[in-house]
């Protein structure tokens, strides 16, 4: 089977006014769903019942399969939404990919490592259609929710204030665009919380909303518990007492040739040799 035919028929099934008939097969074998499928994208095609089957039996290697099987996992939680809500949302995605709804869908729902997820991209696409999220959203969360491996979607919630996992999610995630930084300390190790994505991800993708204690720019420990004003004040009275005795053993080890040279070197260190009383 062609990419374009594979794509039309995502289009026109995600279109389609018949989308509930196929959670009537959902629990049957797979060729007997892709056939119910396929009959819902070419319903208004003449001869829709006969090209039905014969793209069923076109479907024959595994890749084509699993796509398939992870395409109506996807589409079956959508089968509650109007038609009419499907196609404003069709409209959306080609407005803003610049490119056809069903290549964009259909790249999205191949990408994803394990078809669980496909439920994941449904609540995403269910949350864009209620008006929850932006469609800009809806692609960034899309990526995140693509790049994330799904034995990790599990450990987000642990991020919900600064924390770090030595077992290696940590890196990963933060890698992804799910986590930023909290905080920076050489003592206690760098923590993480969920990004502003990372949270619309578990409230929208994984409907597990947590409250995410993120304080304002990143926590950088200074350091230096006893360092007060008058300590600091007296940190720079003694590098400029330091520079005076630099400059009086200068002057005073100096062989200028002339009058003239001592002037231009006085003039150099003008500020530090005003108490000086140089001749």
């Amino acid at each position: 089977m062609t990419q374009e035919s594979m794509s039309i028929i995502v289009e026109q099934s995600l279109k389609s006014v018949d989308l509930a008939e196929l959670d009537k097969v959902k629990k049957g074998p797979l060729k007997e769903m892709l056939l119910a499928l396929f009959k819902i994208a070419v319903k208004d095609y003449v001869g829709g019942a006969e090209s039905a089957l014969n793209a069923v039996q076109s479907v024959l290697c595994y890749k084509e399969e699993e796509f398939f099987r992870k395409f109506i996992s996807y589409i079956l939680e959508l089968k509650d939404f109007s038609a009419d809500k499907r196609v404003e949302f069709s409209k959306e995605i080609q407005l803003k990919a610049k490119d056809a709804t069903g290549n964009v869908i259909l790249g999205m729902v191949d990408r994803l490592d394990n078809i669980n997820k496909e439920k994941y991209l449904a609540n995403l696409t269910s949350a864009k259609i209620h008006g929850f999220i932006s469609i800009e959203n809806f692609f960034r969360l899309s990526s995140l929710l693509e790049r994330i491996p799904f034995v990790d979607l599990e450990h987000l919630k642990d991020y919900k204030e600064g924390y770090y996992d030595e077992s290696g999610d940590t890196e990963l995630l933060y890698a992804t665009g799910a986590l930023q930084m909290a905080s920076i300390d050489k003592d206690d190790g760098n923590k993480y919380v969920l990004s502003l994505l990372g949270e619309l991800l578990m409230e929208y993708g994984l409907h597990e909303p947590v409250k995410v204690i993120r304080a304002k720019g990143t926590e950088i420990p200074f350091g230096y518990e006893d360092v007060d004003y008058e300590s600091i004040d007296s940190l720079f009275k003694d590098s400029e007492e330091k520079n005076h005795q630099m400059v009086q053993k200068a002057i005073a080890e100096a062989d200028f040739a002339s009058k003239k040279d001592l002037e231009a070197y006085k003039s150099d260190y003008d500020e530090d040799t005003e108490s000086l009383n140089i001749p």
